[in-house]
């Protein structure tokens, strides 16, 4: 018999446990080898622990690199207890410091995302049930938590019938959930099938779409194309914001300035990265302004697609998670690199960038659309930065957390990193 694998994951993981009523927060240790930062896995330590209880929020996620092949962190999780807390939840007197911490975040009032709160889930599950009966359908267990963070939760949900997706999303991203249904009736593999809706609370009930992670990379941009082409008649109805080449023309002096690239900040660009950066911007603004003045129309635009909003099944796709739908330029959303693994070939990348450009040869030569093409993937760099700035960073409560994750998309952009990258 064969030895298991190693871990591929060692985290220490700390459970910060809170009861309605009390005052205090009890403590608790273990370590785990599976992954934790979206909230997967919690609950299930907890219960190895003897513990019951629902998530709250997660506290704290630090990295601690990586030995022997095997990433290490640290990653504090505050749960929800289903009973009250023993007599010595306290813990010992002389708790670090930074226990006292977490203890006190825990008990203070969580943010405005309404999953992170006790009295959340319960009325969440009735409405879940009540949607899967009108389906004939019966939950036979307790959903899996794929995420739980402030801009989505997304359970997997057994049932008599096979697994159903919930997903619930705050305020700021309520379009997805007006967006989704209209979607999969109109536009076939768009979306996932919509069981049910519910646009004041921010529910969608799913219906399983297959497997990510889609290995038919010129099969995926060829349905790429045909989703964009068949919401051309949809545009006017569905009320999306203008997200084009223009708009992001107009937020390019921000994202090129020293606030933009956080100049000087922990993880921010260097100066010297900075001035490379901006030796592009006449570049930059050329790729948009033709990308303005291309024949292609506005269509769909997804804004964070990449392999893993992509399932497959039976050779059909379905796109996923409509948060950031907008009206755009096609070619903006259309890098085959994000779409495929990190070491496809480059002719690979090319071959599958021209089935999708075959479906625009009505428009253009397919020698201009590939210079379009060419364009568009240093502009949708910019494109996806701005999902963060002009999305994510004002609206979550805790800015801290996407503070500056639009910058790896900026980074690709600097001169010496595009020479690395072509190569």
């Amino acid at each position: 018999m064969s030895a298991p694998p190693p871990p591929q994951r060692h985290t220490t993981l700390h459970l910060i446990l809170t009861h309605p009523g009390e005052a205090r927060a009890a403590h608790h240790t273990l370590t785990v080898h599976t992954p934790t930062y979206y909230g997967q896995h919690i609950l299930e330590a907890a219960q190895t622990l003897g513990l019951r209880a629902q998530l709250g929020r997660r506290l704290a996620f630090t990295p601690l690199g990586t030995q022997d092949g095997v990433a290490l962190a640290q990653c504090v999780w505050h749960l929800h207890s289903a009973a009250p807390l023993g007599p010595d939840a306290a813990g010992p007197e002389g708790a670090p410091a930074e226990v006292s911490g977490w203890r006190q975040a825990a008990l203070s009032p969580p943010p405005p995302i309404p999953w992170f709160h006790a009295d959340w889930a319960a009325p969440a599950l009735a409405w879940l049930d009540t949607e899967l009966a009108a389906q004939a359908l019966t939950r036979t267990g307790e959903p899996e938590v794929l995420k739980h963070w402030q801009i989505s939760l997304l359970w997997r949900v057994p049932t008599d019938g096979g697994p159903v997706y919930f997903k619930a999303v705050p305020d700021f991203f309520a379009r997805e959930v007006a967006l989704t249904p209209v979607l999969a009736r109109e536009v076939p593999g768009a979306a996932p099938r919509v069981l049910a809706a519910d646009t004041a609370r921010g529910f969608l009930l799913l219906a399983d779409s297959g497997e990510a992670g889609p290995d038919d990379l010129p099969g995926l941009l060829r349905h790429l194309a045909w989703v964009q082409r068949a919401s051309l008649p949809l545009l006017p109805t569905l009320g999306l914001r203008d997200r084009g080449p223009a708009y992001v023309c107009r937020w390019l002096p921000h994202l090129l300035s020293d606030e933009g690239l956080q100049v000087g900040q922990p993880r921010g660009f260097t100066p010297a990265e900075a001035a490379d950066l901006r030796t592009r911007q006449p570049a930059l603004d050329a790729a948009l302004a033709r990308l303005a003045a291309s024949p292609l129309p506005p269509t769909l635009g997804h804004g964070d697609l990449h392999a893993g909003n992509v399932t497959a099944r039976d050779g059909t796709f379905t796109l996923l998670d409509w948060s950031d739908g907008c009206a755009t330029h096609p070619f903006l959303d259309a890098n085959p690199a994000y779409l495929a693994p990190d070491d496809t070939p480059p002719e690979a990348l090319a071959a599958a960038r021209d089935v999708y450009l075959a479906a625009w040869t009505d428009h253009a030569p397919l020698d201009d659309l590939r210079a379009l093409h060419e364009d568009a993937v240093l502009a949708g760099e910019l494109f996806r930065a701005l999902g963060y700035v002009d999305g994510i960073q004002g609206a979550v409560p805790d800015q801290t957390e996407w503070h500056g994750v639009h910058l790896d998309h900026l980074r690709r952009l600097v001169p010496e990193q595009m020479g690395e990258t072509q190569t």
